[in-house]
């Protein structure tokens, strides 16, 4: 029998300095407060970064005024069955690119987790790129299909869940609106279309709008 522990493969992108971030955001950065090899006794140091870096959680405190924060996040969200979906829009995800990958597969159902895995992924590692306006996001109009088909979670591989140029808050609105708890920033280079195990467990920061987040996923026996 395989060990619980093994056959994980980690999705996290690392956090560094100076890695790509929302346009206006703050830069990441790592300051050195003391150093071992300074002549200090510990070394300690302070990341100075937006919640909304690299791979993370949203909470729906990020664009609905009267939502929960990060902190209130229930464990189940992010532990259990995911499914990952290959698509490859020519621009935002559209309710037909999810119904296409449907008749593929299968129906979504009420309270299943859902990645998708976009062109997005085809870069080597994004996060030392300038940020990339043309990422492919999810419409409106598919987030509301998302809502409709009542899914616990979405999960993308880049920055944002919503396109960039227009359409974003529509995104995040609909589905949060909705229930759909979202993850963001994914790495999903290695990762195929299939059935898989999730472990993905956001920071309890009381009153964030996001967290940093560590995703584990494994293919489904």
């Amino acid at each position: 029998m395989t060990n619980w522990f093994e056959g994980w493969k980690d999705v996290t992108y690392p956090i560094f300095e100076g890695m790509t971030g929302w346009p206006g955001q703050p830069a990441t950065d790592l300051e050195t407060l003391s150093c071992i090899h300074c002549g200090d006794d510990a070394m300690v140091s302070v990341l100075h970064m937006s919640l909304h870096s690299g791979t993370h959680m949203d909470a729906p405190s990020h664009f609905l005024a009267q939502g929960t924060d990060i902190s209130t996040a229930p464990l189940e969200v992010g532990i259990g069955p995911v499914r990952i979906a290959a698509l490859t829009p020519k621009a935002e995800v559209l309710p037909e690119d999810l119904e296409a990958y449907e008749a593929r597969t299968r129906p979504l159902e009420p309270g299943e987790r859902l990645i998708l895995r976009t062109p997005n992924s085809d870069h080597p590692f994004w996060l030392q790129d300038d940020f990339n306006k043309a990422y492919h996001g999810i419409g409106p109009a598919a987030a509301r299909l998302i809502a409709k088909r009542e899914l616990r979670l979405i999960g993308v591989d880049y920055l944002s869940v919503g396109p960039f140029a227009s359409g974003n808050p529509q995104t995040h609105r609909a589905l949060m609106g909705g229930g759909v708890w979202i993850l963001e920033g994914i790495d999903l280079r290695e990762i195929e279309e299939g059935d898989y195990e999730m472990i993905a467990l956001p920071l309890r920061i009381a009153g964030g709008d996001a967290s940093p987040i560590r995703i584990l996923l494994r293919p489904a026996e």
